[in-house]
């Protein structure tokens, strides 16, 4: 019985020594993929749903996959706002990204790219941008 206790107390003091840290994204944070993107000033559709483009958002990091290179971005989220910034290329020498080209396939024509999200729920989210509207299914 005085083990059983002892366990007790030892789990019970493990548990309250540790923190659980959360993002505050909400829906936000998960894995997007995306399914297509029009075009404003055409209103041109492209369908994406064939290809593996995909944006990981956890926390304040956001991993953009499929569109050639790997980059990995930090981002602020207010509302209905969301700024991507600081592009870097996964498994380069030089990590730091200052063209373009390498964003483009994901949508980001800028290296500060802001977004107003259109759209954000558990399943489905729309970004757009003053050129571009992204459209993404949660896996």
């Amino acid at each position: 019985m005085r083990k059983v206790f002892y366990i007790l107390i030892a789990v019970a003091l493990s548990l309250t020594a540790c923190e659980f840290e959360t993002s505050g994204n909400g829906d936000l944070d998960g894995l997007w993929k995306m399914q297509g993107v029009d075009t404003l000033a055409s209103g041109k559709f492209v369908d994406l749903t064939q290809r593996q483009i995909a944006y990981s958002i956890q926390k304040d990091l956001l991993q953009l996959t499929g569109a050639g290179t790997t980059v990995f971005c930090r981002f602020e989220h207010n509302g209905d706002s969301l700024i991507v910034y600081d592009p870097r290329a996964k498994g380069t020498d030089n990590p730091a990204i200052d063209s373009i080209d390498v964003l483009r396939g994901y949508g980001i024509s800028n290296l500060r790219q802001a977004f107003h999200i259109d759209a954000l729920s558990g399943s489905r989210m729309i970004l757009k941008t003053d050129e571009l509207r992204l459209y993404f299914e949660k896996y």
